[in-house]
């Protein structure tokens, strides 16, 4: 089954635009964060990436939860997978994203990047596939975006999501993956099974007293999450 990223997204949304070369700078502020989440020393990458100093501290500043969240709550750059089927073909969508399990009920991703504070068609994509992955309704999950700026204070904006919104990004990539007319490059294929993001075992997982929300299908992630570590697919060095 073809594996679509957000990257081979913004290839069909944006077919004439030339490849945008790698940001170190925002990939070694993602790991700073990783770092500092899982009380791991960022001192050398902080001394070498000012900028970077400064970001973590307007993070702090504009969501302190982050840094104040247990690992079994809060987890950063995990993966998640949601089946589409279009008229033609099934396809799975997979994002990487930031998320923190709330006991009120709510799923909050967050995103941080130097970046406009607006939404966009990647963060919509990303509480599509987190809603499916997760079998949520829509109304328990949002998004906080933590726009940044090389010199510019950041910005903090909150987007609740919707059925109405879930159900007009499904058509979206739907209509967008209809125009697809050649495989995208590099594709990798995925298996039967589709794996969770660490390939743990849900049903061991113990759930919290949230009767209400088991109706809802909250109980898979309602759990305390014992021994889920924060990053899955990264080396932290």
């Amino acid at each position: 089954m073809q594996v679509i990223s957000i990257s081979d997204l913004n290839s069909l949304v944006n077919p004439t635009r030339l490849a945008v070369p790698i940001d170190t700078e925002q990939q070694n502020f993602q790991l700073a964060i990783k770092q500092t989440c899982m009380k791991l020393p960022t001192e050398p990458l902080l001394i070498s990436h000012p900028k970077i100093d400064r970001w973590m501290m307007e993070v702090g500043f504009l969501f302190p939860e982050i840094f104040e969240w247990k690992p079994t709550q809060f987890l950063v750059d995990t993966q998640f997978i949601a089946k589409l089927r279009t008229n033609t073909k099934n396809v799975c969508v997979q994002i990487n994203a930031n998320v923190a399990f709330l006991k009120n009920g709510y799923v909050n991703l967050i995103e941080w990047a130097v970046r406009h504070p607006s939404l966009n068609w990647s963060d919509k994509v990303k509480l599509w596939v987190a809603t499916e992955y997760l079998s949520l309704p829509p109304e328990t999950l949002k998004l906080s975006i933590l726009a940044l700026h090389p010199t510019d204070p950041g910005k903090r904006h909150e987007i609740a999501w919707d059925t109405q919104q879930h159900k007009e990004t499904r058509d979206w990539l739907m209509s967008v993956l209809a125009e697809q007319t050649a495989p995208i490059p590099n594709q990798v294929r995925l298996s039967k099974a589709i794996a969770s993001p660490t390939n743990f075992d849900i049903k061991k997982i113990p759930e919290l007293t949230l009767p209400a929300l088991k109706r809802q299908g909250f109980s898979r992630f309602s759990a305390v999450f014992s021994g889920f570590p924060i990053v899955s697919n990264h080396i932290i060095s």
